[in-house]
């Protein structure tokens, strides 16, 4: 087995999706002092222009460019990874903790027989050991795991969890070919995709979230502005999703979407463990609820005691007027 990494790119409306670009900082910073090669494995249609962006961040980018690639798919991305890792066989396999990663990495896993952490938040190599950092129980209780067996590793890490940092490193471009056979037990009729300008919730620096303590939908306008004020995203909990007022896709939780934003704002959030398990690595979390015994509390690096209705128009206020002096 190599000592190289992989990572797989993931691609949102053409554009390299951040978490990918925090992956392959990580790994080139994991493989720093050693003669093992970061790889970034980009599968799609018409990607090769992407990877020419991809050069600067990894030592060898693998396209593999076919049509039938253009919309991801369960059978056709997995067939293709498991090609390629059967081929190189590396020591790892990082991929972002989204919907796609989810999906993908399991399958893979299980395909080959390997050890896979899904939600990662960490990791750090001591000599010939690597130590993965994932929170369990809604983050109460931190755990760090190491592998075992000699087997290519899957992991998986929230958005958000590393920082990027372009290392100019000018990759080599490998052109991989697959044959490719869609599965014929699943047809797709159609995709439909939401037009929306919103910065993806999971890669936000700045959320700001309201739960049923908002009262009303309407109400979710205020969060809307201090998010735009801010170059954030709103969000909201799962009963707020399930009461109709906003769409799933903002929703935050162990249902919903895992965030790890710089500053994470909960307005009338109770914080039960399915939320907080959606944001408790969160780098700063502020909680604003009247009720002093809200569990969300405990989670909280700084806490508000007062009714959102007073505290809103007051944030809203000094952030635009900070922005406006700055």
């Amino acid at each position: 087995m190599s000592k190289d990494i992989f990572v797989f790119i993931e691609c949102k409306e053409g554009v390299v999706r951040k978490a990918s670009f925090e992956l392959l900082s990580k790994a080139k910073e994991l493989n720093e002092g050693t003669s093992s090669d970061s790889y970034a494995v980009l599968i799609g249609s018409n990607v090769k222009h992407t990877a020419e962006e991809l050069r600067a961040y990894a030592d060898k980018i693998i396209i593999v460019d076919k049509d039938i690639l253009e919309e991801y798919r369960w059978d056709t991305y997995t067939h293709v990874m498991e090609h390629l890792i059967i081929k190189y066989n590396p020591r790892m396999v990082f991929g972002a903790s989204t919907v796609t990663g989810k999906d993908l990495f399991p399958r893979l896993a299980a395909r080959l027989d390997a050890p896979i952490v899904s939600d990662a938040i960490g990791i750090v190599s001591e000599g010939e050991d690597t130590k993965i950092k994932k929170p369990l129980f809604g983050g109460k209780i931190i755990s760090w795991v190491a592998f075992r067996g000699g087997k290519t590793a899957f992991v998986t890490f929230r958005p958000n969890t590393f920082s990027i940092e372009k290392k100019i490193l000018n990759g080599e471009i490998i052109e991989e070919t697959v044959d490719l056979q869609k599965d014929t037990r699943m047809n797709v009729l159609g995709i439909q995709k939401a037009g929306t300008n919103k910065i993806d919730l999971q890669e936000a620096d700045f959320i700001i979230c309201g739960g049923r303590g908002m009262k009303d939908p309407d109400n979710f306008r205020t969060l809307e502005e201090i998010a735009d004020i801010m170059g954030g995203r709103a969000g909201a909990s799962r009963a707020v999703v399930d009461a109709k007022w906003r769409d799933y896709d903002d929703q935050i939780g162990k249902s919903g979407k895992t965030v790890s934003p710089k500053l994470y704002i909960g307005c009338g959030i109770s914080g039960a463990l399915h939320h907080t398990m959606g944001m408790d690595t969160s780098k700063v979390i502020v909680a604003i609820n009247k009720d002093p015994n809200a569990p969300i509390f405990q989670y909280a690096d700084y806490g508000i005691v007062d009714d959102i209705f007073n505290i809103l128009p007051v944030l809203k206020g000094e952030l635009k007027k900070t922005k406006e002096e700055l």
